[in-house]
């Protein structure tokens, strides 16, 4: 094979390369992705039952605190009744304003509460519900098919990345050897320095040269 012949031949690993190397970053991205969702589940999972009671002691408070605002609603309603003039009258009826709105401030508490925690619950039964699709895009990445649990995919996720970054790595070891071969054979050709440059572009000067 002639120089030229050489450098076109050194483009073409170079491109080969690199198309390689990019196909490996994507991989790890997807790895990524996967861990990132899988790290969301078991945190999820992880505090789901203190979150759980936490709602439910509220909801019971708000519960009580309901029962016992009605109470002073209902007080309230029976001392204006009981007002015999416009002073005592005035007097009831800012009772009354007052127990009804605490009581519209607990009942709106309990509905807070009630809407966080059907939140939760679909939270709760979807996430898990996403481990299988998860568990099926890291079998698509080639490198083994982990459990539908977050751990094994958090486990599959380390060891995939681990093993994609050093391939990853090598590939660019190959290239830097070479990109440095392309520009001796080019800096050989030419007589001046081409370092720097791409395969392809070190072909081209060579290329430009010999016209």
């Amino acid at each position: 094979m002639d120089e030229l012949g050489e450098l076109r031949e050194l483009e073409r690993r170079d491109a080969q390369l690199s198309r390689d190397a990019g196909g490996l970053r994507a991989l790890d991205a997807e790895v990524a992705d996967v861990r990132a969702r899988a790290e969301e589940i078991e945190a999820f999972l992880a505090t789901y039952p203190a979150a759980d009671d936490r709602l439910r002691a509220s909801a019971a408070q708000a519960e009580d605190e309901i029962a016992q605002r009605g109470v002073e609603v209902v007080a309230a309603r029976s001392e204006l009744g009981r007002a015999r003039d416009a002073e005592a009258r005035t007097a009831a009826e800012r009772v009354l304003a007052r127990a009804e709105d605490h009581l519209s401030v607990a009942e709106s508490r309990l509905a807070r509460v009630a809407s966080e925690r059907a939140e939760l619950e679909r939270e709760a039964g979807r996430l898990p519900a996403d481990l299988p699709a998860l568990a099926e895009r890291a079998a698509a990445v080639g490198r083994g098919a982990p459990d539908p649990a977050p751990q094994a995919l958090l486990d599959w996720a380390r060891r995939t990345h681990a093993a994609l970054f050093a391939e990853a790595a090598q590939l660019d070891l190959q290239r830097d050897r070479v990109i440095r071969e392309a520009n001796e054979l080019a800096t050989m050709l030419l007589g001046e320095p081409t370092f720097g440059s791409t395969p392809a572009q070190a072909r081209a000067r060579v290329e430009a040269a010999l016209r």
